[in-house]
Formats: C-alpha cells, sequence, structure tokens
C-alpha cells in the first residue's frame, strides 16, 4: 500500500479557467459522520485564503457529530444555505457521512442545479461516489479513496488530487490540504496558495 507521500501531488485534465470577478463562495455540505479533519481543513486553508465558505448541516441541526465523535457545529442547515449561489460546492468523505449526504434531497437539487449551470463540484475521499450515483461524473475523470474508487467510471489510481474541467476530487484525509490549496490556485493563482501553504509550514511546490 502507497502511503499519500508516494503519490504526485495532482493532475489536471481539460483544463479551465476558475478565476471569478467577485470572492469565491464555497458550500460545504456536511452529516453526522462527515470526516472532521476533511471538513476542518477545508474550511480552514480556503478562508485563511479569504474565500467565502459556508459549512451547511443536512441534518436537522446545525450541530453534527462527525465520524470519530467530534462535534462540529455548521453555519446553517442545507435548506437556508439552498437559496444561495455558489462557485463551488465540496463534499466531504467519512462512510457513514457520505451515505447521509447521498440521501439529502435538498443537497441532491443543489448538487444537479450546480452542474446544469456549469459551476464547480469537488469532493473528497469516499464522497466522489455521491456524484457518480447522482450521475454527475458522466465522463469526468476523478480520484477516491482506495475503498471506494472502483465504484466511479472513470478513475485515476495516483495523483494524491485529479481536476478535470469543473470537478476537482481527492483521495482521503492526508491528502486534503493538497485539495484544498489546489482549489486556492485555481481561483487565485501559486502565489496565493504558496503563500497559504507557507503560512501553514506546508510544503508547496515552486
Amino acid at each position: 500500500m502507497h502511503s499519500a507521500d508516494d503519490k504526485p501531488r495532482k493532475e489536471e485534465f481539460n483544463k479551465v479557467d476558475w478565476a471569478v470577478s467577485h470572492t469565491p463562495r464555497v458550500l460545504v455540505p456536511v452529516a453526522n459522520g462527515s470526516e472532521e479533519i476533511e471538513i476542518v481543513t477545508i474550511v480552514d486553508i480556503l478562508r485563511r485564503a479569504k474565500v467565502d465558505v459556508v459549512v451547511a448541516s443536512i441534518e436537522k441541526s446545525v450541530k453534527i457529530l462527525a465520524s470519530q465523535g467530534v462535534k462540529i457545529i455548521a453555519d446553517k442547515l442545507i435548506g437556508d444555505a439552498a437559496g444561495s449561489i455558489y462557485d463551488l460546492i465540496i463534499l466531504p468523505g467519512g462512510v457513514a457521512g457520505t451515505e447521509r449526504l447521498q440521501k439529502s434531497r435538498i443537497l441532491k437539487k443543489l448538487l444537479k442545479e450546480q452542474d446544469a449551470a456549469g459551476r464547480i463540484l469537488g469532493a473528497v475521499c469516499s464522497s466522489p461516489t455521491v456524484l457518480h450515483k447522482h450521475g454527475l461524473l458522466k465522463e469526468n475523470k476523478a480520484t477516491a479513496h482506495p475503498s471506494s474508487i472502483t465504484e466511479l467510471s472513470n478513475p485515476v489510481d495516483g495523483p494524491k488530487v485529479v481536476i478535470d474541467g469543473k470537478l476537482i476530487t481527492s483521495m482521503g484525509l492526508a491528502t486534503v490540504s493538497d485539495f484544498a490549496l489546489a482549489i486556492v490556485s485555481k481561483f487565485f493563482g501559486h502565489a496565493r496558495a504558496r503563500s497559504v501553504a507557507e503560512g501553514l509550514v506546508f510544503e508547496y511546490p515552486r
């Protein structure tokens, strides 16, 4: 079994520009059983880069119990978040959380609208399977946790992060810093991503 450090950082296919004329808005839906390190790392790095991030619970409460028993309080409920437009929606992993995200009717509608509008979708760990099951991966190249990657229609096994047009996926917990910094780079350029990485004492390629 490879460690994450053995793998190339990222691979990009069908390159398109993600730059927007406003502060990028990102939605991170969460559920009971979502992976806490993935949620917190992604949100932390994006907010350091000055991205407007909204964490939305698909549960009846803004409080969720993450996969390892950590309590996380979302910014709002998914129904309240659904009225806004997001440049990117990112699904965190965690097997139990992924199953709950997949069952959310509000989230399914949001994801399908995001795709239809040509806006960006992101998923890490086991959650790319949610996009696949909702018919949103199509022929896009994607990666996922080794336990889930065989479920994808066009898997890329190797890079920590795979970008295909307006889809970004990543393997799991140990790869989410690379994932979040790849998003920062796509929105703002390498200089911003490198600056954020240096503040984290995270090695970022020059």
